[in-house]
């Protein structure tokens, strides 16, 4: 099977279709950079989307932290559960998803695509037995939903006509782009970072008007107009040509609130990715408290519908259908507090004390050797009846006898 190798760039600055039997001609219309203008005067597209600073953040936040989080496949039986090592899908979605990726970098890759241009797709390779063996990120350009004799199929550049079930989709709300949806308030942004970029470009001077009551050549002008130029560029006191005034044509940026309008558009691309201006190191008024909180909300609300989103199309389509619900896919989201060492002494620490984790399991967790006796699942007793204090006390005796 061919593989079209792609860069990072390729990949994230692709564009996004969704049609069904007809050509889409907005996909023309991004690459040749035709797009209408947003009201602020800015062509936005995905692709130059990226270049604005909150955009790249809110979408390398989510997706770094997607690619970072634990995922396993899982079997149950009974009351038991156990990481399903073995299972053909495990490596793929923890390990190798294919030949030229690791697993970090597809995850990455495929949630940046549905944050950029609402879908990331993924071609999946099977064995003979119908078992994936690999994952073959493309660019959301290059496919095609379309119908064929009453049945969906993708057109898939390099891989042609791919069925539904070999094709992992990982959508965003209503499959749509949030760089379309909202291209007016990007291109608020945009115009503002390019406002700023064009005034410190030229030293902080404002663009404008020199005029003169006497009548000049051009080559006078020409002369004059270089002058001034040259003497606008270098810092300090500039001297007025005898005979002329200068008006300013342009308003600063106090008078146009470039600061405020900045942090505001920021704010807003937090709103449309959800994501806590704190997470992408917007100044705020921040306390421990709150900034825990927001890391709360963010995990919750931002992190919890990414992954899920993800378990459910691997089970649908990495899973056969005969061996669900025994066989499921999980993301370890408690690897979320990996760095925070406060926060992951608390968790397991309660979780110890109510006899959910033995002391050996923890270690695990924290890639630590096993020790004897660390295999009993251990519950605090803060509270008891009088009648029972000395049944309790001989049952504890009679463990410690049996454990010496």
């Amino acid at each position: 099977m061919g593989v079209r190798m792609a860069t990072l760039k390729d990949r994230l600055q692709s564009i996004f279709r969704y049609r069904t039997g007809k050509y889409d001609t907005s996909s023309i219309a991004e690459a040749a950079g035709i797009y209408s203008l947003t009201k602020a005067g800015s062509n936005i597209t995905e692709s130059n989307a990226m270049a604005i600073s909150t955009v790249y953040a809110c979408v390398y936040k989510i997706a770094t932290t997607i690619a970072s989080l634990g995922l396993d496949v899982y079997e149950s039986s009974g009351n038991e559960v156990h990481i399903a090592n073995v299972h053909p899908a495990h490596d793929l979605i923890k390990i190798k998803p294919n030949e030229y990726q690791t697993a970090f970098e597809f995850w990455e890759t495929i949630t940046a695509s549905a944050l950029i241009y609402g879908m990331g797709y993924a071609v999946i390779e099977r064995d003979e037995r119908g078992f994936a063996i690999a994952l073959h990120p493309v660019h959301a350009s290059d496919v095609d939903l379309r119908e064929v004799k009453n049945e969906r199929v993708y057109i898939v550049k390099s891989f042609g006509a791919v069925r539904p079930e070999n094709m992992l989709e990982i959508a965003n709300l209503q499959r749509m782009s949030p760089i379309r949806l909202h291209r007016d308030n990007l291109g608020l942004a945009k115009s503002a970072q390019d406002f700023g970029a064009e005034y410190f470009g030229q030293s902080g001077q404002m663009t404008g008007v020199l005029t003169s009551d006497q009548p000049l050549k051009k080559e006078q002008m020409d002369m004059i107009q270089g002058s001034w130029n040259h003497g606008a560029a270098q810092a300090g006191t500039k001297l007025m040509p005898f005979g002329f005034k200068y008006q300013r044509i342009s308003i600063s940026p106090d008078e146009a609130q470039f600061i405020e309008t900045r942090k505001f558009q920021a704010e807003e691309i937090c709103r449309i990715y959800n994501v806590p201006p704190v997470m992408v190191m917007l100044p705020s008024q921040t306390t421990y408290n709150n900034v825990e909180q927001q890391n709360l909300m963010y995990a919750r609300h931002t992190i919890v519908p990414w992954t899920q989103r993800i378990e459910q199309e691997i089970d649908r389509k990495l899973i056969p259908a005969f061996q669900r619900p025994e066989i499921y896919t999980k993301f370890r989201l408690e690897d979320l507090q990996r760095g925070d060492s406060t926060a992951r002494a608390n968790y397991f620490t309660q979780l110890l004390q109510v006899g959910v984790l033995s002391i050996n399991e923890v270690r695990q967790d924290l890639e630590l050797n096993p020790v004897d006796g660390g295999n009993v699942h251990l519950c605090q007793v803060n509270q008891i009846s009088l009648d029972k204090i000395e049944d309790y006390s001989a049952s504890i005796s009679k463990i410690d006898t049996t454990n010496g």
